[in-house]
């Protein structure tokens, strides 16, 4: 410290006595010197204390901070910082400079911008890999420099992931990372590229075996009817037909032939097949989708999706998620999925006896190469045995009667 009647700074040169420096009474920050090392500076402050460094260049003299504070920097390790950078100093390198360029290079955050608008992604790859980013990526990895991501850093952010139960999540958003840095290093955001030197992480992702019971159906069935039409409907058909998702819920009022009762799943974009998917509504499937035929476009319309902000304004219903969750605080039945009920109508049509290559062709998957190329026939006859078969399973476990009543006209004769 500085005795006022000398004027002379106290030095320092142990981390006792650095521990003990304070600001001079009245003052918010006094810089003392270390008693050997030249140049190495500590800011002593009120509520923190720094490490500085002073060095000449080309005459010039200089001064630049050290990062972190004391006491996360040691003494020690500000010392060795010290040595090395009077060092470049001595060499006519610019320490601060290297500094300043250090404070622009591109983050973590920068490089997962870049991908995002110099990839070609669909709509729907987009919005999940962006929805994955913020999810996760950015709030653990944004702030980092780019060329400072470790190993580390990546199995940090992979095992956060898996440990809350999605393994396969983990994986793609590794899988995302790489991709968004050899973007980065294509387009010359960063020199060097490190993530093809880490060591691949990857967790298995063991297939789902979910499969809802006849009892979950026959609780899940019934507490449907305490959501809105488009929920409880959605979910309904996905049991009944096994189609995905994201195709029953963009359901074209022009796919479907009410003269014949069917629906054309269409082919991609919106279909994972090469060609449409012609299926014969069961009983309940069409009782259910039959009144929506009204509708100007979409089976399930929503206004949701057309107010939404950044949304495609599409106007369908667009996910079952609260739903799904709201079902499931309902009944206590937890574990499974939207995808899981396509599971349970492709595990229904084993009971009942459908053919393997008759289901798979309901669920829409993609033939052998060899049959692909010389079965050209359609199925549909075959198709809709299958769904009905479906359709009678789940009447029976839900307890609707589907067969019509006969009416029989009591005739007196008389004598």
């Amino acid at each position: 410290m500085v005795d006022k009647t000398n004027n002379v700074k106290k030095r320092f040169s142990t981390d006792r006595q650095v521990a003990a420096l304070k600001p001079l009474p009245g003052h918010k920050q006094t810089e003392y010197y270390h008693t050997n090392e030249e140049g190495l500076i500590l800011r002593a402050g009120l509520a923190r204390s720094t490490w500085a460094v002073k060095y000449l260049l080309d005459g010039e003299r200089r001064k630049i901070t050290l990062k972190p504070d004391y006491p996360e920097l040691s003494l020690q390790a500000a010392t060795k910082e010290c040595r090395r950078i009077r060092a470049e100093a001595m060499k006519g390198e610019d320490p601060l400079g290297h500094k300043k360029k250090r404070h622009s290079a591109p983050t973590i955050k920068d490089v997962m911008d870049l991908y995002f608008k110099e990839t070609n992604l669909t709509a729907k790859g987009k919005s999940e890999s962006k929805r994955i980013s913020e999810k996760d990526i950015i709030p653990l990895l944004g702030k980092k420099k780019a060329v400072d991501l470790k190993r580390i850093d990546v199995k940090g952010l992979h095992s956060a992931i898996v440990e809350r139960g999605a393994p396969v999540t983990a994986n793609r958003t590794v899988a995302l990372l790489g991709g968004a840095f050899n973007c980065a290093h294509e387009e010359e955001l960063i020199d060097i590229n490190p993530f093809p030197n880490l060591k691949k992480i990857k967790t298995t992702e063991a297939s789902r075996e979910r499969i809802i019971t006849d009892s979950e159906i026959k609780v899940l069935w019934t507490t449907m009817e305490k959501e809105s039409s488009n929920m409880r409907d959605i979910l309904r058909l996905l049991l009944l037909l096994g189609q995905r998702s994201n195709d029953i819920m963009s359901m074209r009022v022009s796919d479907i032939d009410p003269d014949r009762k069917e629906w054309t799943v269409p082919a991609p974009p919106r279909g994972k097949n090469k060609k449409p998917n012609v299926l014969t509504l069961s009983p309940l499937a069409w009782e259910t989708i039959e009144p929506r035929l009204q509708n100007n476009k979409w089976i399930f319309p929503s206004t949701y999706n057309q107010t939404r902000t950044n949304s495609r304004r599409d106007g369908h219903t667009k996910s079952t998620k609260d739903a799904r969750r709201r079902l499931k605080a309902a009944t206590g039945i937890e574990g499974w999925t939207g995808h899981d009920f396509r599971r349970t109508c492709r595990t229904i049509m084993s009971k009942e006896g459908v053919e393997p290559h008759i289901a798979e062709r309901v669920l829409g998957h993609t033939q052998g190469v060899v049959e692909g190329i010389y079965d050209r026939h359609a199925y549909i006859k075959e198709k809709a045995n299958a769904l009905k078969k479906v359709d009678r399973a789940v009447c029976k476990i839900v307890g609707v009667n589907q067969e019509k009543a006969k009416i029989i006209k009591l005739i007196t004769v008389g004598e």
